[in-house]
């Protein structure tokens, strides 16, 4: 997003005057300095699509015994190594009823392997609810892994060779876990956590470096693995995720890179090290605005499908408050991807908003007249 103070006025004089409301967002389409992404290890889960067979996938990962009967361990969980099998949050209780508590959970533990297939298993969810002609465009588009150290950034382009592809760092999922568990709490146990641990990142986060953690007991241990926090966090977590990697598959669909028409299929190894060292952000707020709009509607209708808990828009307003806190709480620039390639949060929020109120009330636009140059 647009950082620091100046350049967020600097956007949002710009969109007012020629939108007349404060929305907009920039083009999402690269991050600067990417390594390749490696393929997932032996017992990482099903192949992800783009990747070439390896190993061991496709086969039953260990250590999923000890559940209660009839319960499974979370979608596309494999235990790490040596570690104890999760016990699955219950899907049916509201928060404020009394859960067991929860042994081990991957979120608690911010399990990477666990956190990126659950973007693979959301972007399949987000896909499935599309519209038939926008869901025939983004079909088999591979999410890749951007492991670089520090980086925090999701993003849709096209390879050198005319392939679509999308990206989500483990930095981001990183980040987003932690604020899954610090949302939760304070929704079950009150206080300020959110905050707490956007204020924390904030002062210690470098640029380049790898994403700080809290303290040991920031999150106090009896509090942890209660079954209520637990079930929460799960559902907090996915709505983050859905809402990035919808933002990203309404780039694709919504005709903002070349590459869409033609370019699903897998991405070898050479390309996607092309895409995550060499993409360059392109300023384009219509587009983001777009994306913005389109990715929320993908979230919500994705989450009229599910069973048990139905995805909401908070998952983008709990992103926006994260990266806000950034610029209210850095003493210095923190470099993120997400920080160069999108507009400041107070110019995106309104437009979260007002997506979702009228995607409730059945209309087919959030805004009461046309925008020239959004596509609505």
């Amino acid at each position: 997003m647009l950082h620091r103070p100046m350049l967020n006025r600097f956007a949002s004089a710009f969109l007012i005057a020629s939108v007349a409301a404060a929305i907009g967002c920039e083009y999402s389409s690269g991050s600067s300095s990417r390594r390749p992404a490696a393929a997932p290890p032996p017992g990482y889960g099903p192949t992800p699509p783009g990747y070439a067979q390896q190993p061991g996938y496709g086969q039953a990962p260990p250590g999923q015994q000890g559940y209660p009967p009839g319960q499974a361990p979370p979608t596309g969980y494999t235990p790490a190594p040596g570690a104890p099998a999760p016990t699955a949050p219950t899907a049916t209780a509201p928060p404020s009823s009394p859960l067991p508590p929860v042994g081990f959970d991957p979120i608690n533990a911010v399990d990477i392997n666990f956190l990126r297939l659950r973007a693979q298993a959301i972007i399949q969810e987000l896909t499935g609810a599309l519209a038939s002609q926008n869901q025939s465009r983004v079909q088999g588009i591979p999410l890749v892994v951007d492991d670089k150290v520090g980086s925090v950034n999701a993003f849709a382009a096209c390879t050198k060779s005319g392939k679509s592809v999308m990206a989500i760092s483990d930095g981001l999922l990183d980040i987003e876990a932690h604020l899954a568990q610090a949302k939760a709490s304070d929704e079950i146990f009150g206080g300020n956590k959110t905050d707490q641990y956007i204020q924390y990142l904030a002062k210690y986060q470098k640029p380049g470096a790898p994403i700080v953690r809290p303290p040991a007991g920031f999150f106090p241990p009896a509090q942890q693995n209660d079954g209520r926090k637990v079930k929460r966090q799960h559902e907090i977590l996915d709505e983050q995720i859905a809402f990035v990697l919808g933002h990203e598959l309404g780039h694709h669909y919504l005709g903002h890179l070349p590459c869409t028409a033609s370019g699903a299929g897998a991405v070898t190894a050479a390309e996607a090290s092309h895409i995550l060292s060499g993409v360059i952000p392109i300023f384009n707020q219509p587009n983001e605005l777009a994306a913005d709009v389109s990715g929320t509607q993908n979230v919500l209708a994705a989450g009229a499908k599910r069973s048990g808990y139905h995805w909401t828009e908070q998952g983008g307003l709990l992103t926006m408050q994260f990266f806000s806190g950034l610029d209210r709480f850095s003493p210095v620039d923190i470099v993120f991807g997400f920080e160069r390639s999108h507009p400041p949060p107070f110019v995106r929020v309104p437009v979260i908003q007002q997506t979702a109120a009228s995607y409730r009330s059945g209309s087919t636009s959030p805004f009461p007249f046309p925008i020239p140059g959004f596509g609505m």
